[in-house]
């Protein structure tokens, strides 16, 4: 009996080395999750902690050629709404919103979906532990990347639930900059300024101008 529980034990052992991810699957099935993000829409946080001035944080939502910032800079507060070329920024401490034209078809309003978008392209990824609930993988700068805004190194975590990012940080230049709470799925409404919803606000068109 105890032979044959060892037998049991050690087919176990080799069916999971079966199943075992390696970091460029995991990367694999993780950009494949993201890449839904085109058609349902992201949402992303990012906390920028920059010496000195301290931390800023901002959710950032998008659908197709809309998306909205909510920005939390040392207390102050705001909120950013960008349809293609339009924008609208709202100040909770002047009370106002300055509607403004930016360049057509700058990419501001796809921003989320192009930073979430290979995010590991030009490293070497490489599992760094696993857990129950998540793989935590390290991201060193190729050789081969001379691209010099890039950080020499990323420590990303994996959801084994949904395939999707728990976080990724880096730090660059004294600047650490992480991405956390990823979720795919807005809504139009969530992410398109309602005036309706800012009665008594001050609103500044600059469009003509």
């Amino acid at each position: 009996m105890k032979k044959f529980f060892l037998i049991v034990a050690a087919l176990a052992a080799f069916a999971s080395l079966g199943y075992a991810q390696t970091a460029d699957e995991i990367v694999e099935r993780m950009d494949k999750e993201l890449k839904k993000g085109e058609s349902v829409g992201t949402a992303v946080t990012f906390d920028i902690h920059i010496p000195i001035i301290g931390q800023v944080s901002s959710r950032i939502r998008t659908l197709g050629n809309r998306s909205r910032a909510d920005i939390d800079a040392k207390g102050e507060k705001g909120i950013i709404w960008v349809v293609k070329d339009t924008s609208w920024s709202y100040s909770p401490k002047d009370n106002e919103i300055v509607i403004e034209l930016g360049k057509k078809d700058n990419g501001s309003s796809q921003q989320g979906n192009e930073m979430l978008s290979g995010i590991t392209e030009g490293y070497n990824v490489s599992i760094v532990k696993e857990t129950a609930d998540s793989w935590q993988l390290r991201c060193d700068k190729a050789k081969g990347n001379k691209d010099k805004d890039d950080p020499a190194k990323m420590d990303l975590v994996v959801a084994k639930k949904t395939w999707l990012p728990v976080s990724l940080k880096a730090k660059y230049k004294g600047v650490t900059v992480t991405l956390r709470d990823f979720s795919l799925g807005v809504s139009r409404k969530e992410i398109t300024f309602n005036p309706s919803d800012y009665k008594g606000v001050r609103i500044i068109d600059k469009r003509s101008n």
